[in-house]
């Protein structure tokens, strides 16, 4: 009499599905690593991501090294503490308004240099009221930030106001 084992083989019935979940674990562990790796060890950059919709992309490289020189280079600052975002968190929008450009305010509408830029709303998607920021001449050492995007919170906005130099942390460049 002869005695016969049978082995059990455990299938994976969903391979594609396993097989896309290491591969995600993977692909988020490498781009968290690295941008972990950036925010602690590099002098000269720093990763960005964009939670947002107000500008296109997602990943943005911080050129720390760099402040915007033309209107509309990407600039990634700290705003001043405001009632909608937590402290350390950074902002990245376009340099609109350089030093020595005039901002001119008629109602709610933004003019640099005598071209409309946008109109700041009166509430935020919340429903608090929304102030505008400043107008006149932007001092050295200033920048005048936007998006185009109608909710983006920005020097339109008294909360945000024009952005000092020392506040920049670089000119940003869009990575995907």
């Amino acid at each position: 009499m002869t005695t016969q084992t049978l082995a059990i083989v455990p299938t994976d019935s969903h391979p594609k599905i396993h097989r896309f979940a290491r591969w995600m674990g993977l692909t988020l562990g490498i781009i968290i690593s690295v941008w972990l790796i950036s925010l602690m060890l590099s002098p000269w950059y720093r990763l960005g991501i964009n939670g947002t919709d107000s500008l296109p992309g997602v990943l943005y490289l911080v050129l720390k090294t760099e402040m915007p020189k033309n209107r509309g280079d990407l600039v990634a600052f700290y705003p001043p503490e405001n009632r909608f975002y937590p402290k350390g968190m950074f902002f990245i929008k376009k340099a609109m308004g350089m030093p020595g450009d005039k901002v001119t305010r008629k109602g709610r509408d933004f003019y640099i240099n005598d071209e409309y830029i946008a109109t700041a709303k009166t509430r935020s998607r919340s429903g608090k009221p929304l102030r505008p920021g400043p107008a006149g001449v932007i001092p050295n050492g200033y920048y005048f930030v936007w998006t185009p995007h109608p909710d983006s919170y920005d020097s339109r906005y008294e909360d945000i106001g024009w952005i000092p130099e020392d506040r920049v942390i670089g000119r940003a460049v869009r990575l995907f």
